[in-house]
C-alpha cells in the first residue's frame, strides 16, 4: 500500500500519490492522486461516516491465469478491491456503508479486446458482488486521466484533453 507524502491540494494538508498497481487509503487531510489512467482504471472507495478513502490504481481485470499470486494485489481489479476493501475495514470504514466512483478505462488503442473496457466490466462486476454501490464514473473513450480524492468524497478528474470534472 503506498503512502507517499507531498504538497497539498485544495484544503487537504497532504498529498498521497497513489501509482499504477498501487492503493492507498488515507483520513482527513489528505488527498489520493493518481495519473496515468489509460486504460486503467482507478477506483475510489469512501465510507463518509467513518471519514475513511481509499484509491486503487489497477491495470488489469484479473489475476485468474497467473502460475502465482502476485505480490501487487493493486495491479488487478479483482484483487485489489479486495486489498482495499480490507485496507478500509482496518481504518475504520463499515464495508455495508462504501461508496463508489470510478474513472479510466479508456480504449487508447484500436483493439478488439481491449483492456480499458475489460477493466470497467470487472470493476462493475467486482464491487456489485462485494454490495457497493457505484455512485459516479467517467469511464471509456480514448483520452486518459488524472484524479484526486480529496476528504469531501468526490472524485476530481482531469481528462488529458483539458476537461474537468468532479464526480
Amino acid at each position: 500500500m503506498s503512502r507517499g507524502r507531498g504538497s497539498g491540494i485544495g484544503t487537504d494538508s497532504r498529498r498521497i500519490k497513489v501509482g499504477v498497481g498501487e492503493l492507498a487509503v488515507a483520513t482527513e487531510g489528505e488527498t489520493l492522486t493518481t495519473s496515468g489512467l489509460g486504460s486503467c482504471v482507478a477506483v475510489a472507495l469512501v465510507d463518509t461516516r467513518a471519514g475513511v478513502r481509499g484509491l486503487l490504481h489497477a491495470m488489469l481485470p484479473t489475476e485468474d491465469g497467473q502460475q502465482r499470486p502476485t505480490a501487487r494485489a493493486g495491479k488487478y481489479v479483482d484483487s485489489g478491491i479486495e486489498a482495499l476493501v480490507a485496507a478500509l475495514r482496518d481504518a475504520g470504514a463499515d464495508p455495508r456503508r462504501l461508496r463508489a466512483r470510478i474513472a479510466g478505462g479508456a480504449e487508447m488503442l484500436d483493439l478488439t479486446d481491449a483492456v480499458g473496457p475489460r477493466n470497467v466490466e470487472r470493476v462493475e462486476r467486482c464491487l456489485d458482488a462485494a454490495g457497493i454501490p457505484i455512485v459516479a464514473r467517467d469511464v471509456g473513450e480514448d483520452v486518459g486521466r488524472t484524479v484526486r480524492f480529496g476528504a469531501e468524497g468526490r472524485l476530481v478528474v482531469r481528462a488529458a484533453d483539458g476537461f474537468e470534472r468532479t464526480i
